[in-house]
């Protein structure tokens, strides 16, 4: 009994139903483990895509809000609306302040280039807070001296404006990359290639 037994599972010389469940039942943890491991791909896929567009999301509606400002701000000052103009900045600095806020209390994913898409996003965010702070300052300036200083310090920050652009784009294409997940168009991307 114990040499058929053993010939049965080792040897695979007996014929008969016991062979083909043995067959089936060693093929049973390689089948789970594949299935484990597409569960858990699947999930940091899924986590890291999420976390992705959490972040898209919020630059959406803060470019939004920024575009209206704008054209506020821009009104104001053509009209001379100096505290309009003071208030509009306040506000889009309040609100760069509260996005940023939001994207340093999300916890990165734990996936593969997490962190650093997360650090990405703080300093492209803090970017976009730091245009606004000078921006409000500019308007609050009392004397031309002040004015004029604060309107250059504003062009240099804006001048960065592409590298700091660009940077996300990178970081959040790397984060892509690394959890194989696909990214959308941009819209400066949509619009490039509608041009053509």
């Amino acid at each position: 009994m114990y040499s058929f037994f053993f010939s049965c599972i080792f040897n695979r010389t007996c014929k008969g139903p016991f062979v083909r469940l043995t067959r089936i039942t060693m093929k049973l943890p390689l089948v789970a483990v594949t299935f484990l491991v597409m569960a858990i791909i699947s999930c940091t896929t899924k986590s890291a895509f999420e976390y992705s567009e959490t972040i898209v999301r919020m630059e959406n509606e803060l470019s939004a809000e920024i575009a209206r400002a704008d054209l506020k701000v821009t009104e104001y000052i053509d009209r001379q609306k100096k505290d309009s103009a003071i208030m509009m900045s306040q506000q889009m600095e309040s609100l760069a302040e509260s996005k940023l806020k939001a994207i340093q209390k999300l916890e990165a994913p734990k996936v593969r280039e997490g962190d650093n898409f997360k650090k990405a996003a703080v300093r492209y965010f803090t970017y976009i807070k730091t245009i606004y702070t000078s921006f409000k300052k500019l308007t609050m300036a009392t004397t031309e001296e002040e004015e004029e200083f604060e309107r250059e310090r504003l062009a240099r920050i804006i001048k960065d404006k592409k590298e700091a652009a660009e940077a996300m784009q990178k970081a959040q294409k790397k984060f892509a990359l690394a959890n194989n997940f696909k990214i959308g168009k941009t819209s400066e991307e949509k619009l490039t290639s509608g041009d053509q």
